[in-house]
C-alpha cells in the first residue's frame, strides 16, 4: 500500500468512526446500562454544581451508614471516617474530572472493603487496581487511535489531546508505587479525563 492509499484509508476510517461510532455508543449504553445516559451529565456541570452534588450524596451516604443494621458500631465509625477523608480529598480539587474521579474512586474502595468484610476476607486492592489499570490503558489506546484518525481527517483535536495527556500522566501514577488510595484515585480520574476526550471526539 503506497502512502497516498494509506492516507485515504485512514481518512475513510476516521469518517466512519466519527459518524457510526456515536450511534453504536448510544445503542450500547442504552442496552447495557438503561439506567444511565451518555454522555454523563457531569461533563456539562460546573465545579460548584459538582461539589453540591457530592455534598448531597455524602449526606445520603452518612444516613445509610448510621442506620445500617448490617454494620457494627466500629464498622460504622470506620465508614464515617472514610467518608470524611473522601470529602476532604474531593474538596481539595477544583476540576470536574478530578472531582468525579475522586468521588467514584473513594466510593468504590468503600464498597470493596464492605464486600470483603461481609465475606470474611481481606480486600484484594492490588488485584483490583491491576485490573483497572489494564482496562483503562486499553481504553486510552483506543481513544488515542481515534483521535489520530480524526486529526488525519482534518479535525481539531487539541482539546482531546490535552485530556488524553492528563489521563496518560495519571495512568503512570496508577501503575506506580504509591498507596492504594493514590493509585486508585488516579485510575478513576484518568477515566474521567478519557470520558471528556470521548465526549469531545464524538461531538465533532
Amino acid at each position: 500500500m503506497n502512502r497516498r492509499t494509506a492516507l485515504l484509508v485512514a481518512v475513510i476510517t476516521a469518517v466512519v468512526a466519527l459518524t457510526v461510532m456515536p450511534a453504536l455508543a448510544e445503542e450500547s449504553s442504552a442496552a447495557d446500562r438503561p439506567e444511565r445516559r451518555y454522555p454523563p451529565a457531569w461533563v456539562d456541570q460546573t465545579v460548584a454544581e459538582l461539589h453540591d452534588r457530592v455534598a448531597e450524596r455524602a449526606e445520603a451516604a452518612e444516613e445509610r451508614i448510621t442506620t445500617s443494621p448490617r454494620l457494627t458500631e466500629d464498622q460504622k465509625a470506620a465508614a464515617l471516617e472514610n467518608l470524611d477523608e473522601a470529602l476532604e480529598a474531593i474538596a481539595a480539587v477544583d476540576e470536574p474530572a478530578e472531582i468525579v474521579g475522586t468521588a467514584l474512586s473513594r466510593r468504590q474502595l468503600q464498597r470493596i472493603e464492605w464486600r470483603a468484610i461481609r465475606n470474611g476476607e481481606a480486600p484484594d486492592y492490588e488485584r483490583h487496581i491491576a485490573r483497572d489499570v489494564s482496562g483503562a490503558t486499553l481504553r486510552f489506546e483506543h481513544l488515542s487511535t481515534i483521535a489520530t484518525w480524526a486529526e488525519v481527517a482534518g479535525r481539531d483535536v487539541t482539546a482531546v489531546t490535552e485530556y488524553l495527556d492528563e489521563a496518560s500522566v495519571l495512568l503512570e501514577v496508577a501503575d506506580g508505587d504509591g498507596g492504594v488510595e493514590e493509585r486508585h484515585d488516579a485510575i478513576h480520574i484518568a477515566r474521567a479525563w478519557m470520558t471528556k476526550a470521548h465526549v469531545t471526539l464524538f461531538a465533532m
